[in-house]
């Protein structure tokens, strides 16, 4: 055979052994030997980013349920929190959100649902009775569609401290009352800490995990829904002194110089490191705190104390259900099938139980796994008998964004808390 003719027989060859690749393939797209069809490919957005307990046991979830589907591909987009929430307010704008994307209640949630950007998920909501609680569905429930399932239980406020430190200070057991709170703190000066490690460059600790607690110690837990009811507002003398509880506490250098330039993970990293005597933080932090410390029996957790005159009950916390997943409104079908399977996967009694394992509080009613950590044992009994409620996921979203820098300014001395307190009732307002 001449070599031209052998070049036109090889190309021949070449051209059906492409044609049989991808007709046996389907472009590449077909499951590796289960015969089931088209590979599915969902798109996913989280904040899976850190190595903490909570995201380990999250991308194990993921993992396990793509060995168990290998026709479905979950294509992950892992971003840091402050970026994530950037990122999806943006593209939300713009109706490009990924098939899955993790979702927080109130504030953030309800855009999401005004913008019919996500879907509800009752069809398979009986799916989780008898593993989740009825009553900690609510937070995703809007107008009696369920939009998303909880995680976790976080209580967003929980005063982190070093015992010794305090046992120095010449006290044994955490301060009562705010009073002798603040007393602490003068006497925690003297000895050259921190009393209290903050890190509000991202603005929302301020909100999340002090106005929300301090905020009911003065108000009640009845306060929040009233001002959106019209019964009561933000310039009422009690909210203003919880914001004046906030300011005092700046004003008295109680925190880290650099308070409003570094973020929530360094002020941890200073607690844990022993140059902070306290911490006020979520229960987020108490996985990551009990790992990274020497001396785990050292910490102790409590609540913020009581406040001379408040309406509120010294006994609260305030708290909300953690992060969810969301179905982007766009999905139907096959892509929509597959995407109810994965979360009847993700949301199960052994995520829930690796979550517990790592002192991680859940909405599961499920018992707890052998080895719970004492530390997450105390912080169940202290939220177990009055749950208050969190500002950004309770207030719309920009009055959330009002308070959010608003609270930051008071701190740097260029907002007085009755100036906060009118700009803020001036967002509801206008929501309404």
């Amino acid at each position: 055979m001449s070599k031209r003719l052998r070049a036109r027989a090889l190309l021949v060859v070449s051209a059906l052994m492409l044609v049989l690749m991808s007709a046996c393939s389907g472009n590449g797209e077909k499951a590796s030997g289960n015969g089931s069809g088209d590979k599915i490919e969902l798109t996913f957005w989280n904040i899976w980013t850190d190595p903490s307990p909570q995201n380990k046991a999250s991308l194990k979830a993921v993992k396990k349920f793509e060995k168990e589907h290998p026709n479905i591909v979950i294509k992950q987009q892992n971003i840091p929190h402050d970026q994530f929430k950037v990122k999806v307010k943006t593209q939300a704008a713009g109706q490009q959100l990924p098939d899955l994307v993790q979702v927080w209640p109130g504030a953030e949630l309800t855009p999401l649902v005004n913008g019919k950007l996500i879907q509800p998920l009752n069809s398979i909501l009986s799916h989780w009775d008898g593993l989740i609680k009825k009553n900690q569905l609510t937070d995703y429930n809007v107008d009696g569609k369920q939009y998303a399932l909880p995680a976790n239980v976080t209580p967003t406020s929980l005063v982190y401290y070093n015992k010794k430190m305090l046992a120095k200070a010449g006290y044994k057991e955490f301060p009562k009352t705010y009073e002798d709170f603040k007393s602490l703190i003068k006497k925690l000066k003297k000895q050259d800490v921190i009393p209290i490690t903050l890190g509000n460059k991202a603005q929302w600790v301020l909100q999340s995990s002090y106005i929300s607690m301090i905020g009911d110690r003065m108000t009640g837990s009845d306060f929040l829904p009233d001002v959106l009811d019209g019964k009561k507002k933000f310039t009422d003398p009690e909210f203003v002194k919880a914001v004046g509880v906030i300011k005092e506490l700046a004003d008295m250098k109680a925190f880290n110089d650099d308070f409003n330039s570094i973020d929530n993970i360094q002020h941890r990293d200073l607690f844990v490191m022993g140059d902070a005597a306290m911490m006020i933080d979520g229960a987020w932090s108490l996985g990551p705190v009990l790992e990274a410390m020497d001396d785990d029996s050292n910490m102790g957790i409590a609540l913020f104390p009581s406040i001379d005159g408040g309406k509120g009950s010294p006994e609260a916390v305030s708290a909300v259900t953690g992060t969810g997943i969301a179905l982007n409104s766009k999905l139907k079908g096959e892509k929509l099938k597959a995407a109810q399977e994965f979360l009847k996967s993700f949301y199960s009694k052994d995520y829930y139980t690796d979550l517990m394992k790592a002192d991680i509080l859940v909405p599961a009613d499920i018992d707890p796994p052998k080895g719970v950590s004492p530390a997450l044992k105390r912080v169940a009994k202290l939220t177990g008998d009055h749950i208050a409620p969190v500002y950004d996921a309770t207030l719309p979203v920009d009055a959330t964004d009002v308070i959010n820098s608003g609270l930051q300014e008071v701190t740097l001395g260029q907002m007085t808390p009755e100036q906060l307190a009118k700009k803020l009732q001036a967002a509801v307002d206008k929501e309404k």
